[in-house]
């Protein structure tokens, strides 16, 4: 094991499996939450347009939602607003952790077995590939990345994004995790967006765990040199990319 501890970034989470794989198996970590999730509620301006969404499901033949924290804001608004969901339409979900979300709704949903993000979606499920003529509605937070909805419309698909809440990066926290990494044995970041805010390394030399290649190639451009990159950003996989980081068997 080793004698520093890794540092987490992600934002805060009600029952965070990565935490508890890291607990379980006694690797030492420090959590500083950098990023916040605020949902859109009804007295910001805003959520009337996420009503107006919501309230036209019936007109979309795929809803596809981009991540968790989108299906966990989404469904349970869809739930207060449609008592029986419209028989043509068809949930998506980005990977297996945003599909768990469902079974509490009791709701079908689709997702990528292989590879669950944005690529895996669009590569493995068959009604994605040819959508002339369809219209779908990506729910989502704080003007994600746009690949998902371009590639959409290439192949037909006429898109309508909702936008459900905002990402916000904590100021004090940030200041305290960046202050924390020269004591630290490894840095995880679950996602581009976290990366940027954490911003090029004083140790180009400390070890990076993420999950996927894009953001591998946006660590290196950033100057850092010992990045290792987990199968995709589910628990088990970025758990297993630490240990490897670490030399941990």
């Amino acid at each position: 094991m080793p004698d520093k501890p890794i540092l987490v970034v992600r934002p805060l989470r009600g029952d965070d499996a990565f935490l508890r794989l890291l607990d379980k198996s006694s690797i030492a970590f420090k959590y500083i939450p950098i990023m916040q999730i605020q949902p859109l509620i009804e007295v910001d301006k805003d959520f009337e347009l996420i009503t107006s969404c919501i309230d036209r499901l019936s007109q979309f033949d795929h809803v596809i939602f981009i991540s968790a924290n989108s299906a966990e804001i989404g469904l349970t608004i869809i739930a207060q607003r449609w008592s029986v969901l419209p028989k043509n339409i068809e949930f998506l979900a980005v990977g297996q952790q945003t599909a768990d979300i469902f079974a509490e709704f009791n709701y079908p949903v689709r997702f990528p077995q292989k590879q669950p993000n944005t690529e895996g979606l669009l590569a493995e499920l068959p009604q994605l590939q040819n959508l002339k003529g369809k219209k779908v509605l990506i729910l989502r937070g704080g003007q994600g990345r746009q690949t998902l909805g371009e590639e959409l419309t290439q192949r037909g698909a006429t898109v309508e994004y909702c936008e459900l809440y905002q990402r916000q990066i904590h100021s004090q926290n940030l200041l305290q995790a960046k202050n924390f990494m020269p004591s630290a044995s490894c840095l995880v970041v679950h996602s581009g967006e976290l990366l940027q805010a954490m911003d090029i390394p004083q140790d180009k030399h400390i070890p990076l765990v993420v999950p996927s290649d894009r953001i591998a190639q946006m660590a290196k451009s950033m100057g850092y040199l010992t990045v290792a990159v987990a199968e995709n950003a589910l628990p088990k996989s970025m758990y297993r990319a630490v240990k490897k980081s670490l030399a941990i068997n």
